[in-house]
């Protein structure tokens, strides 16, 4: 059964630019596959393991990431429609038993088992936001089934069928990680608008998890009584990265049971602007210049500074520009200089 939970967008204040107070922000880590990556690092045999067995069949067709997602999702082309129009309309999409289970039992293993070298990761900022979470950020880590599966959400297959069905440009880098939220952990409210990213994802894999233990996503547009989507089992969601994203992650709680892992990241886009573009184009659409990256926008913003245009277009362009800056970060404090960042 696939249960499809729909919801919406949220306007924030300006981008983050505040420094964090403890210590350098971690990122993604290493790109690169370890040339002898532990195989696993759940302790099963993968001659006659069930799971295994069926994962290496999976794994001889190309990597992309529908054959992996339930085949009931497929089932009724309205239901991937659906989806399309909810991604495209900046709501939140939430799949419930999202992929076969072979493939979600096998992640979940991963994370689970006891090799996983977890790492703390916390910070906090000037303006209030802070996270406090643990992962494994550095490839060259990992376990090469856990390659395998982050090698599904890489694909250029997969990077073109999410391209799709979102209408955003998903072909840059990839980025993704598994995490785990241990008892009072907890990510405040952000949007995820930074960089090249365009899709966010995260697959939840908490086993036996009760919304009591906390650790939920928190999706900031909805009323209160409908914004909270607990933590669960091989649930996948969704949605399209602007500067109205906003959500945030709920503490795990002391009396919490069971381990809040997840496998999350983002899809981003690889195009960067340049004096070959019709730029007074994109920023005079309202539906382009609203899906710009933070790149993007900041690219945009030093091409003013630095190439060169004619002057008439220079101004046009830099009214544009202002005006974008004005609608994106209408909530911002009016008196911070320069171009809000996160």
């Amino acid at each position: 059964l696939v249960l499809l939970f729909l919801s919406a967008g949220f306007t924030v204040d300006g981008a983050r630019k505040a420094s964090a107070k403890a210590g350098p922000r971690k990122g993604f880590g290493a790109t690169r596959v370890p040339a002898r990556a532990r195989k696993m690092w759940a302790e099963v045999d993968s001659s006659t393991d069930p799971v295994e067995l069926v994962l290496q069949d999976l794994d001889q067709g190309a990597p992309c990431i529908t054959r992996y997602l339930s085949p009931a999702l497929f089932e009724d082309p309205a239901t991937m429609e659906d989806v399309s129009q909810r991604l495209q309309a900046g709501e939140v999409v939430v799949l419930r038993d999202a992929f076969r289970p072979e493939f979600a039992e096998a992640a979940y293993r991963e994370l689970n088992a006891d090799a996983a070298p977890w790492t703390l990761n916390e910070a906090y900022f000037d303006d209030g936001y802070a996270y406090k979470h643990h992962n494994v950020y550095d490839r060259q880590l990992w376990s090469a089934r856990l390659n395998a599966t982050f090698g599904v959400f890489d694909s250029d297959e997969t990077k073109r069928w999410m391209q799709e069905l979102t209408n955003r440009n998903c072909m840059g880098t990839t980025l993704g990680s598994p995490s785990w939220y241990r008892v009072g952990d907890h990510s405040l409210p952000h949007t995820d608008w930074s960089d090249q990213r365009t899709i966010s994802y995260v697959w939840h894999l908490s086993k036996e998890w009760r919304p009591e233990y906390g650790g939920a996503l928190y999706w900031a547009q909805n009323a209160h009584p409908v914004a909270t989507y607990p933590a669960s089992f091989n649930t996948l969601v969704l949605f399209s990265v602007t500067t109205t994203s906003a959500h945030f992650v709920t503490t795990v709680g002391p009396k919490s049971r069971g381990k809040r892992l997840a496998f999350n990241g983002w899809w981003q886009s690889d195009w960067v602007p340049s004096g070959s573009d019709d730029l007074e184009a994109i920023l005079s659409s309202d539906t382009d210049r609203s899906l710009l990256t933070h790149t993007q926008l900041q690219t945009i913003a030093d091409m003013l500074k630095w190439h060169n245009f004619k002057p008439d277009e220079r101004a046009r362009l830099t009214e544009l520009h202002a005006e974008l800056v004005g609608e994106l970060f209408e909530h911002d404090d009016p008196n911070r200089p320069g171009t809000p960042r996160p």
